[in-house]
This record gives structure tokens, C-alpha cells and sequence, in this order.
């Protein structure tokens, strides 16, 4: 009994140095005789605790040379660098191959699971392997190719210390572009509001306009006779448009004896409170004082500027004192 259990813990010490035993030590083959593709995530960085990372091998190995493939990495095999864990874990291990009598080609998926993390970002890799292969005809010679390592980087911050951006893109790495398409809508839909309050406001508020439907008595007036001749036909009905429009106003006939009461209601009127005077002076030398002598074309241009500011105190708007002009009989 005693002898059986020291011939079991012997195998059990052979297996265990035989699994850890170092495959550097064989020869490397002549590479004539292999072809190594290596598929690699794209993925290069953002990895965390959890996550899976896939590997695909393709192997062409020439005749005389097979591939051991008790080699091939074990699942549930840890990487170590220098005798520590990397927390690098194989999870799946599979592999196909096609045998010609020329060479025999192997496709091997390998899925890593991530087992490490850091709440600062670190360099991460996974370790190279190295297959063995053996000539049928000399099993004594071990050869080993080389499976190259990949390297990433753990947590989605940058790695530390000097990097190669353009060794290192990937999908997941460089700022996440925001759609701009709905802040385009909402511009190009503010940009219309903003143009057509401006049209609207300039429009309502400008010296030469009026509102629909609001406020347009002098501004019919001025419209009207700002084009004609000033013929004494003419100057007579611009006369009486003006007072049709004081009466309008007014919603009464207005005389120079009542004015304060347009005055009172439409304040606005008051600040033309001379013109409005020389108006009523002009009317009564036009349509009573025949002997009084009146420049009729002076007369005329004046009473575009007194109908265009009716029509800015009609609307209740700001006049330039600047603009206002005495007439003088």
C-alpha cells in the first residue's frame, strides 16, 4: 500500500512537470514548412472584468511535419508572464482540419475571458503559445512554432504612458460623434422663426407699411397720393383725404377747435401738434383764402410728410422730431 502511493505520487509529479514544461526549449521550424494567419479582435481597448475575447488561428503545416496536438492550449489554462497570473483564462478550444498529401491545414478558435480589472487603466495581453510538431519519420526531433501574442489594454481609459494612436485604433476608441441632424432641425427651424419675426416686426413697425385690416386710414392716404402730380385738383383732394382720415380717427369731424379731443384719444397725435395746426391753416387758405398766395408744389410735398406722420401716430409709433417740418403761410 505504501509503495502504491509513492508510485502514485510520482506519476502525478511526472504529469505536473510535463504540463509546465517549458516548449522554448525545442527547436524552431524551418518555416518553408508552416503558414501562421492570426485573426484578432479589433477591439484594442475597453475591456473589462467578464469580457470574452476571440481568437482565430490558421495553421498550414507541410508535409513530412504534424502537428502534437496535445500542444494545443487546454481549456481552463491561465496565462502567467514570469510565473504570475494574468488573468487571462481559456473558456473555449476548438479546432478543424483538412489532411492532403501535401500539407494538413488547422482552423482553431480560442475564447479568452478576462478575469482582471484595475480602477486605473493597465496594458493587458495575451501570451504567446508555442505548438509542437514532429516528423513522423524522426520522433526523436520536437519542433515548435510560434503563435503570436495580443495585446489590449483593460478598462475603457487610455493606457498610461506613451501610445501609438494609430497602432492602437479600433471601433471603440476616439470621441463618440453626436448626431447632428436634429440640432440642424431645430436651427434651420429657429433661424425661419427668428426671419420671419424680423419680416413681421419690420413690417408692422415700418415707416411705409401698415397691419391688414389695422390702422391703415393715413397709410390708403399716403399711398395714394404720394405719386400724383401736384395740380390744384389734386392738392384739394389730398386735403380732404386728410381730413377724412383726422375724422376717422377721431370718430367725429375734427376741427382745429376740438383737437384735444384726438388728442386724448390717440396721445400720439400731440407729438405733431404744429403740423396739425399749419394743416388747418393750409386747408382754410386752399378752400377759403383764394387771394392768399401758397407755393402749390411746396404745399403738396409737405403734406406727404404730414400724411406719413398721421400715419405713424395712427400706429402709435415713434417720430423723429428731427422729421417734422412747419409749413409756413
Amino acid at each position: 500500500m505504501h509503495n502504491f502511493l509513492i508510485l502514485s505520487l510520482l506519476i502525478i509529479y511526472s504529469s505536473l512537470a510535463n504540463s509546465f514544461e517549458d516548449p522554448k526549449k525545442y527547436k524552431d521550424i524551418d518555416l518553408k514548412y508552416i503558414s501562421v494567419k492570426v485573426s484578432d479582435p479589433k477591439q484594442k481597448v475597453g475591456y473589462t472584468i467578464g469580457d470574452l475575447i476571440e481568437r482565430k488561428v490558421n495553421l498550414t503545416i507541410l508535409k513530412p511535419f504534424s502537428l502534437i496536438e496535445e500542444s494545443l492550449p487546454i481549456v481552463g489554462y491561465e496565462k502567467r508572464y514570469r510565473g504570475e497570473l494574468l488573468g487571462m483564462t481559456l473558456r473555449k478550444s476548438a479546432f478543424s482540419k483538412v489532411i492532403t498529401k501535401e500539407k494538413t491545414v488547422y482552423d482553431i478558435d480560442l475564447t479568452y475571458q478576462v478575469f482582471t480589472n484595475n480602477k486605473f487603466a493597465k496594458p493587458a495581453a495575451i501570451t504567446a503559445d508555442y505548438y509542437r510538431l514532429i516528423d513522423p519519420e524522426k520522433p526523436d526531433n520536437i519542433y515548435k512554432v510560434r503563435i503570436p501574442s495580443f495585446t489590449f489594454a483593460i478598462s475603457p481609459i487610455a493606457i498610461f504612458g506613451a501610445v501609438k494612436v494609430e497602432n492602437d485604433m479600433s471601433d471603440y476608441r476616439g470621441p463618440f460623434l453626436l448626431n447632428p441632424s436634429k440640432d440642424k432641425k431645430i436651427q434651420i427651424g429657429s433661424t425661419i422663426v427668428l426671419l420671419f419675426s424680423l419680416f413681421l416686426l419690420s413690417y408692422i413697425y415700418s415707416r411705409y407699411t401698415w397691419w391688414p385690416s389695422q390702422n391703415r386710414v393715413f397709410s390708403q392716404i399716403y399711398s395714394k397720393f404720394k405719386k400724383t402730380n401736384s395740380s390744384q385738383e389734386n392738392l384739394e383732394n389730398f386735403l380732404k383725404a386728410l381730413h377724412g382720415g383726422l375724422d376717422t380717427s377721431h370718430g367725429q369731424t375734427v376741427f382745429i377747435d376740438n383737437l384735444n379731443l384726438l388728442y386724448k384719444k390717440n396721445a400720439s397725435f400731440k407729438n405733431i401738434e404744429g403740423e396739425i395746426n399749419d394743416f388747418f391753416q393750409l386747408s382754410r387758405s386752399i378752400f377759403f383764402g383764394k387771394n392768399t398766395k401758397i407755393n402749390q408744389k411746396e404745399a403738396y410735398e409737405w403734406l406727404k410728410h404730414f400724411s406719413l406722420h398721421c400715419r405713424l401716430c395712427e400706429r402709435k409709433l415713434i417720430i423723429d422730431k428731427n422729421d417734422l417740418k412747419r409749413f409756413n403761410i
